[in-house]
């Protein structure tokens, strides 16, 4: 998608309104895009986000307790619901990382890229000798 079908075009036109939310419908994938999105507005204070998981993990949305997957919609009373929890909710900070691989010179081997932070995320269940991966 280019920059003038993705969420910067949203974001662009909330620039000014000083409080507002975002929702992501969408996976950690959809997330991390409009996450990104969100950093290069350099918005003094960022929205908070929301998140209507709707990918194939959810990861962050089952850690943050939006729920696993679409049927959190019924499971909550419905989407006019859903959006009521998403105005009235508590903001979690999100840890966030900025990677940059560089060569010995100095010089950028490939653009910066971001990697969102939070327990969950990942579970090593070690034992004699080897281990187990749980999402």
């Amino acid at each position: 998608m280019s920059k003038q079908q993705g969420p910067e075009v949203g974001l662009a036109l909330f620039r000014k309104v000083t409080h507002f939310r975002v929702l992501v419908c969408g996976g950690d994938g959809t997330v991390g895009w409009v996450l990104d999105a969100i950093e290069k507005q350099k918005f003094e204070a960022p929205p908070p986000v929301a998140i209507l998981p709707a990918g194939t993990g959810n990861d962050l949305a089952r850690v943050l307790c939006w729920g696993g997957g679409l049927g959190v919609i019924e499971k909550r009373g419905g989407l006019f619901s859903v959006l009521q929890d998403v105005e009235h909710a508590a903001v979690t900070v999100l840890d966030r990382w900025k990677i940059a691989i560089k060569d010995k010179q100095g010089k950028l081997m490939a653009p910066p890229k971001f990697m969102n932070n939070y327990f969950g995320m990942l579970l090593l269940i070690l034992d004699s000798g080897g281990f187990c991966m749980v999402r």
